[in-house]
């Protein structure tokens, strides 16, 4: 009876509060970290010289998020990158300010791509160039694109890895500079070198918590018209609560239950759909967490609708929620042999269909453990 009591607890602070680390719908922070730069811009082989291995540099970065997808950034950067051939090697030393823009693909993933797209201006120098009266002091500008990924691993901290594609603006850069030359991601006579970044970045200031990727706060975010009344939260709770509560009475020797079932309040669909609402994720995401916790425990995924449409096609559209629900928990790694489907049509309403809110009320899914 008390393990039993402890999952219903612990489950109820899971999908209760909120799922960290929590999204803002802006930011500020700040990023550092280090550098493998490699030049790869030379399209001659007459010229013996390649990047070598002896590459290193660092950044850091100031960047502003202006929603959940979209971000900017200024990012300082210094790079050492040497060339090798059987003749000479050459060094280069170059500094780039770099203006990014940083389109977040996924935004509502802990682990989430973005985009990179930017320019700036670099300052660099060349020594024991091919040609050596290349070998002084520039200052240029250049073109970025590139991939990257952020994994959240904290409230305020989170880990980046990114890849750039630079295009300077010159063909001095390589210390050769051949007017033929054929090259750059887009062709042209434009020397070219690729950033490897890893860091941390720190987010020192947040705005209001993300509306988009809301993280479950008792209701389904964005259409309060649907939210439930105080008299249909007291009536699920006294329809799934242990009956020794319910009764207020002391029990010396409670019966012990053996099956546990709740209702994830907020995990609702579109109607007439299988397909979950925006604010539904964020609930199941809580669920995920406390099935991957409880290793030992498998469920039955239970789909309700409400009572419009005939009662046959209200059987198979609860049918169809479920799997929906059982294929997001495998897809974030739960094991299909943990989870069993099944649907109840309208036939077990938690409220009235009479109004707009309690058929929303009865759209849901309701987990059943089955011991």
């Amino acid at each position: 009876m008390l393990k039993n009591t402890l999952r219903t607890i612990s489950l109820a602070l899971l999908v209760c509060t909120s799922i960290y680390p929590q999204l803002a719908k802006d930011s500020w922070s700040f990023g550092f970290g280090v550098t493998y730069p490699k030049l790869v811009s030379i399209s001659s082989m007459s010229t013996g010289a390649w990047s070598g291995t002896g590459n290193y540099g660092g950044y850091i970065t100031l960047q502003r998020n202006f929603s959940e997808h979209i971000a900017l950034r200024l990012l300082g950067n210094y790079n050492y990158m040497k060339t090798e051939s059987s003749i000479r090697t050459q060094t280069i030393n170059l500094v780039a300010a770099d203006f990014d823009m940083l389109y977040y693909v996924v935004p509502c993933e802990d682990l989430t791509p973005y985009l990179i797209t930017g320019f700036g201006g670099i300052l660099f120098s060349n020594d024991n160039s091919p040609q050596s009266f290349l070998d002084v002091t520039y200052l240029e500008y250049q073109f970025n694109l590139g991939l990257g990924a952020e994994w959240r691993f904290s409230e305020n901290w989170s880990l980046k890895a990114e890849g750039i594609y630079h295009t300077a603006s010159t063909n001095k850069l390589d210390g050769y500079d051949d007017p033929g030359e054929d090259k750059g991601l887009f062709g042209g006579n434009s020397d070219t070198y690729v950033t490897l970044n890893a860091g941390l970045q720190f987010y020192f200031s947040k705005g209001d918590p993300s509306t988009t990727c809301n993280l479950y706060d008792g209701v389904t975010v964005g259409a309060p018209e649907e939210y439930p009344t105080l008299d249909e939260i007291e009536d699920l709770i006294k329809k799934y609560a242990y009956k020794e509560v319910v009764k207020e009475v002391v029990v010396e020797k409670p019966v012990e239950i053996e099956r546990t079932q709740w209702v994830l309040v907020g995990v609702n669909f579109e109607f007439n759909s299988a397909q979950l609402t925006e604010g539904s994720y964020s609930i199941l995401y809580g669920a995920v967490q406390y099935l991957n916790q409880h290793s030992e425990l498998k469920v039955e995924v239970q789909g309700h609708t409400d009572n419009i449409g005939s009662e046959n096609y209200n059987q198979q559209l609860s049918e169809r929620r479920a799997a929906t629900v059982k294929d997001y928990l495998v897809s974030k790694g739960i094991n299909s042999s943990r989870l069993t489907i099944k649907g109840y049509g309208e036939s077990i309403p938690v409220t009235n269909n009479s109004t707009p809110e309690g058929r929303t009320l009865n759209r849901r899914i309701e987990f059943k453990v089955i011991e």
